[in-house]
C-alpha cells in the first residue's frame, strides 16, 4: 500500500480491498476499513487518496525492520542520520521522525513513550505528522 495511491489503485494491493465508511465523501478525511488486511493497521484516506498507514501491533515490521515495541536507540541506529526527535504532544514521549531518502514529501513517524516505540505511522506530509488524525 503507497502513500498517495487512489482507493481503486490500492484495491489492487496485496492483503484485500480498503473500504471507506458510507458516509464519507471523496473530499473528507476518514479511515477506511482495510479487509483481509493485517490486525493493528489503519489506513487514513483523505481526498481520495491514501494519505498515511498507522501501525499500533507487534506483528507489522516497516521495511527496515522496526516494530511497536522497539526502543529508540533501536529506531536511530536503523534509520541513522534521517531522525529528528520531537516531544510527544500528550505522553511525555517523543516523537521520533524519518525522512526519506531522496523524498522529502513522505516520512515515517515513530510515537514513543518510556524510550519505547508505542505506534508508527507512514505516510504522505503534512497527514503523516497530524498528531490526531483526521480531527
Amino acid at each position: 500500500m503507497r502513500a498517495g495511491a487512489t482507493i481503486a489503485e490500492a484495491a489492487t494491493a496485496p492483503g484485500g480491498a480498503l473500504v471507506l465508511p458510507v458516509e464519507t465523501d471523496s473530499t473528507q478525511c476518514d479511515y477506511a476499513v482495510w479487509r483481509g488486511g493485517p490486525s493493528g493497521v489503519h489506513v487514513m484516506i483523505d481526498s481520495g487518496r491514501i494519505a498515511r498507514v498507522e501501525v499500533d501491533s507487534t506483528s507489522v515490521a516497516t521495511a527496515a525492520g522496526a516494530r511497536v515495541g522497539d526502543s529508540e536507540e533501536r529506531i536511530m541506529r536503523l534509520y541513522r542520520g534521517r531522525v529528528s526527535v520531537t516531544p510527544h504532544e500528550y505522553e511525555g514521549g517523543h516523537y521520533l521522525t524519518v525522512g526519506a531518502v531522496g523524498d522529502s514529501t513522505v516520512a515515517i513517524v515513530f510515537e514513543t513513550v518510556k524510550g519505547r516505540v508505542t505506534r508508527y505511522r507512514a505516510g504522505r506530509r503534512p497527514e503523516v505528522e497530524y498528531v490526531e488524525g483526521c480531527s
